[in-house]
């Protein structure tokens, strides 16, 4: 089974670092510190290396430090594909970030090539009763672990849907053109939504499979294309190109693209009270994130895909003794590489004794 693990990071300029390295193995590497002393700055940077703008979705000019121009992250990764040497750099002037493999630029969403990743933090606690996007890019993030190309698919869509709209935003419409975009970006949707659904499935077997201290939850993706390939009762590829050719008025006036797999929602529900999860508590909300988190690792594990990196941002803070202790126990025997912050060890003794200790100070 492919194993992936973080063997060295550098930090340049990055947040509140002015230069920080870490060596770390295959073991699980705990963070302690004061709030403030950089813990999930760490975490960020390492979530860099996945396709995407890492665990707080942040603007590029918050990565550098204060008084810094630029800032970059260098880390050695033993990859999908081997040992990788990764870096990631910003700089105020171009406002662009740039990813290099071995010195040499690749796209962002080509990252799912080399890393699988998993994160939890305490600011997706929320994702829930957040907006539609953010719960379907979470979802998709999921999805990045099972099938690498859908980032790559992903990207490749939006860049279609942004060159549909420039086209009907002008006055003389190049219908030729129009009508290739809008078959391009049917074939896309259908692999998105095929990828997503087939997703789906294999973590909700999953969720039922595993027999934990934390609540199942039901998945669904609600959108009108996944609906459509459930259903089977259209050719979905001439259905998307359908609706999008009686959409065309409607986008015009609007300026965005008012169907499709852009407008999929994932939906939670919990199936021991029958009620969407934006409707229960933060705590039932939490232990529903972490059964899900849970699902993906034990889908990996017993399908043998590559094993992902998880980052766990205190996600100890508010579970009580029973779930601490068996959430604990399922790291530890995963045997994956963890990057866990926490602000003191108190709790967690019998993980740390499995684990590489790190104390950060405040700068």
């Amino acid at each position: 089974m492919p194993h992936i693990f973080l063997q060295k990071i550098n930090l340049e300029n990055y947040r509140n670092f002015k230069d920080l390295e870490i060596n770390s193995g295959n073991e699980p590497v705990i963070l302690i510190g004061e709030n403030g002393s950089g813990k999930t700055n760490i975490l960020e940077a390492i979530s860099l290396f996945f396709p995407g703008k890492g665990i707080r979705g942040a603007k590029l000019d918050h990565l550098c430090k204060r008084d810094a121009d630029s800032c970059s992250i260098k880390i050695l990764l033993h990859s999908k594909l081997g040992a990788a040497e990764l870096s990631t750099y910003f700089t105020r002037q171009s406002n662009k970030r740039s990813t290099l493999f071995n010195g040499t630029k690749i796209p962002n969403n080509e990252l799912s090539k080399f890393s699988s990743m998993i994160w939890l933090t305490p600011q997706m606690e929320g994702i829930f009763t957040a907006g539609l996007s953010d719960r379907r890019k979470f979802f998709d993030r999921i999805v990045y672990n099972a099938y690498p190309s859908h980032a790559t698919t992903i990207s490749k869509y939006e860049y279609y849907m942004y060159e549909r709209n420039i086209i009907l935003g002008q006055n003389m419409i190049e219908t030729n053109w129009l009508t290739t975009v809008e078959e391009k970006m049917a074939e896309l949707s259908v692999e998105i939504a095929n990828s997503r659904l087939k997703s789906l499935n294999y973590i909700q077997k999953a969720i039922n499979e595993l027999d934990n201290e934390f609540p199942k939850a039901i998945l669904e993706i609600d959108g009108v294309v996944e609906k459509n390939i459930l259903q089977g009762q259209f050719n979905t590829q001439e259905f998307i190109k359908t609706e999008l050719f009686n959409m065309r008025s409607r986008d015009k006036i609007s300026g965005r693209t008012n169907f499709g797999v852009h407008k999929s929602d994932f939906v939670v529900t919990h199936h021991g009270k029958n009620a969407l999860a934006k409707h229960c508590s933060t705590g039932e909300q939490k232990a529903m994130l972490i059964a899900i988190l849970l699902a993906q690792v034990n889908y990996a594990i017993k399908e043998n895909i590559t094993k992902p990196i998880m980052l766990l941002d205190e996600v100890f803070v508010h579970l009580d003794n029973r779930r601490k202790l068996y959430l604990i126990d399922f790291l530890i025997h995963s045997k994956l590489q963890l990057w866990i912050t926490a602000t003191d060890i108190s709790g967690i003794e019998t993980l740390v004794s499995k684990a590489q200790l790190i104390r950060l100070e405040n700068i």
